[in-house]
């Protein structure tokens, strides 16, 4: 059973590595840039009292985000009211997409790791794919499900749409420093929001 001193080494190492990862790179970055950077003497084998490899290292972040995300599926639970969307849902539906931007900023590290490297171990990618993704865009489409009216949409596939449209706004803010066509985060979520009501409506 680790000590709570070991524990919080443990933690240091594992928040340095993830920051580097997502800066520079996995490959890019070293043991000894990584012990560096959690207060330990660079090279001196530091990171092996915590973890097996660098690989587990990147292993346990992965983890890590999985286990302790604020679940954005608990913001889409299936409306007991249906038909179009009023005023009232498609407020929620721009808070679910702020909250949405807001956590991708709060896990832009690990984000930027996903964009880059993990095409590289497919283990992980899967583990992401499985544990993150379907299970937001399945809550989603349950709750885009509960607000239509009359409408032979596609849900499934509206519900992939929407949560590339915020991924993409965020990667553009997050490559590029602003979102380069000008439009900010308010317009961007309401204009959102709209079509999706729109799209949601009576055909």
């Amino acid at each position: 059973m680790p000590t709570s001193a070991s524990g919080a080494a443990r933690a240091r190492v594992l928040d340095a590595a993830m920051s580097l990862f997502g800066r520079q790179g996995y490959r890019a970055t070293t043991i000894a840039q990584i012990e560096r950077a959690a207060g330990l003497s660079p090279g001196a084998g530091g990171l092996y009292r915590h973890f097996a490899s660098k690989r587990a290292v990147l292993e346990a972040g992965v983890d890590r985000q999985i286990e302790n995300a604020p679940p954005l599926t608990a913001f889409f639970e299936p409306s007991s009211a249906t038909g179009a969307p009023d005023a009232a849902s498609r407020a929620h539906f721009v808070a679910v997409a702020r909250a949405a931007l807001r956590r991708l900023d709060g896990e832009g590290d690990v984000n930027r790791l996903l964009l880059r490297d993990l095409a590289d171990f497919p283990d992980l990618r899967d583990r992401v794919r499985d544990h993150e993704l379907r299970q937001v865009h399945g809550a989603l489409a349950a709750w885009l499900q509960s607000q239509a009216s009359g409408t032979d949409v596609d849900i499934d596939a509206l519900a992939a749409v929407l949560m590339s449209a915020v991924s993409h706004y965020w990667i553009m803010t997050d490559a590029l420093g602003d979102y380069p066509l000008d439009v900010d985060e308010e317009r961007f979520l309401a204009t959102l929001a709209d079509v999706t009501a729109r799209m949601l409506g009576p055909a």
